[in-house]
Parts: C-alpha cells; structure tokens; sequence
C-alpha cells in the first residue's frame, strides 16, 4: 500500500503444513512484505483469479494435487515470480519445477535468510527484466511516476501521492489498460474483500484519484476519463 509504511510487494504463500506457512510469512512480513496464503491447489486458484500478487511461493505438493499443474495456470493469470518450495531431494521434481514456468526452486526447510534473499532477487530480476521487455514496472508521465513494484505514485516536484490499496490496484489496472476503457466490473473485481463491493466504491475512489493526482499536478485536464454507461480509461500518455 501506499502511505507512510509501504510494502515492499504482496507476496502468496501456497503451503499446506500451517507451520511452515506461518514461519514463512513471519518472515516476510517483518521483512516488510505484504502476505495472503492457500492450503490448496482450490485455494491457489481463487487467490490468484481476484488478486494481484507480485510473488507466489508454491509448495510443490499439495492436498488437491501436484503444484505444477497450477503453475501455467498462474503465468496466464499473472506477472508474479513464482518460487516453488519442497523437501524433495529429488533432482526430477526440480528439473520439471523449473520446466513447467518456475523461476526458482528452493529446498525445504528453507533458511529465512536464503528465502528473503531468493524472493528479494526474484523480484529485481522481474522489475528489471519488465522495463526491458516493455512490461514495466514504472510508468512516468508528466510531472509523476508510478512504481507499480515498490506501490508508490511520486511527483516529479517532490512528495508522493498517499493512495489507499484500492485505489491504487484501480490507477495499476487503468495504466495497465491505457486509452483503453476498462469496465465497472473489471474494476469490481480488484477490490478488497474487506471493504463494501459496489459500483458507487468505483466512482467514489476514481474521484478520491483524481482529486489527489490533480492537486500535486495543478492540472486541469483530465487523467482519467469517464465512459459513461461502462467504466473508465487512463488517457495521459507515459513519456
């Protein structure tokens, strides 16, 4: 989120043992990282299907199924590193890890010092294999950039824009979709569980957006466009 303590990227945890799952995500979350968690191949699905993760950390083995089914299912779902993370021994099981679309492979148990420094480089690996490949983590327009890794909107002026998780994974799918109008229900469906679902949140937040991004801008012409009966579309041109 952004604000004055940022995650440094949401991260999915897939791990059946609660144990393990809690061990490895105290270990990220005080490493600044922002955590969900599956049990189950199910689980994994939904997760990914309402969510924006930056990384999935996969045990290989899981109660519904063997995880490399999924992992496919997760590259057309989602951008997210994936890590998956097993005590197998076997050298088959890594191999066909790394075949089937996993970035990496880790053994278990896993140090917490080994797990934060693979999820760390992943991620600077993926931020920087994006901005080469044009599927950029940082966009900049004129008078501020957003960081869509690191979650953050900045004026070139100076300052940074505080925007709520909502409203950020609402400005994110927008760029994302720039000149292309994205719908109410598009929309609807980033939104946190934690809070009320419903179009009038949609427009309530775009406006909260661009109350904010023009204050720091003094801009009068519009960033986010309006399409009447159907959602909305992000028209400023990234330089």
């Amino acid at each position: 989120m952004t604000g004055e303590t940022r995650s440094k990227g949401r991260i999915l945890l897939v791990e059946d043992e609660e144990t393990v799952r809690d061990l490895h995500g105290a270990v990220l979350l005080s490493a600044g990282f922002e955590t969900e968690s599956a049990a189950t191949l199910a689980e994994l699905r939904r997760r990914i299907g309402s969510r924006r993760f930056d990384l999935v950390l996969l045990d290989l083995r899981l109660p519904d199924g063997n995880a490399l089914d999924a992992v496919a299912e997760i590259r057309q779902t989602t951008s997210a590193g994936i890590i998956i993370a097993t005590s197998s021994q076997d050298q088959k099981d890594r191999l066909e890890g790394l075949e089937s679309g996993a970035d990496e492979y880790l053994e278990k148990p896993v140090h917490p010092r080994e797990l934060l420094a693979r999820v760390n480089n992943l991620l600077g690996r993926l931020r920087d294999a994006g901005a080469v490949q044009g599927q950029s983590m940082v966009y900049r327009f004129e008078g501020w950039t957003v960081d869509l890794l690191a979650r953050k909107v900045q004026f070139h002026a100076g300052g940074d824009v505080s925007l709520t998780e909502n409203e950020f994974r609402l400005l994110e799918a927008l760029i994302r979709n720039n000149g292309k109008p994205v719908h109410r229900d598009r929309l609807l469906s980033l939104w946190d569980d934690n809070e009320d679902i419903t179009a009038r949140a949609i427009d309530k937040a775009v406006y909260r957006m661009r109350l904010k991004l023009h204050a720091g801008l003094g801009q009068a012409a519009p960033l986010i466009e309006t399409v009447h009966g159907y959602g909305y579309s992000f028209i400023a041109r990234p330089l």
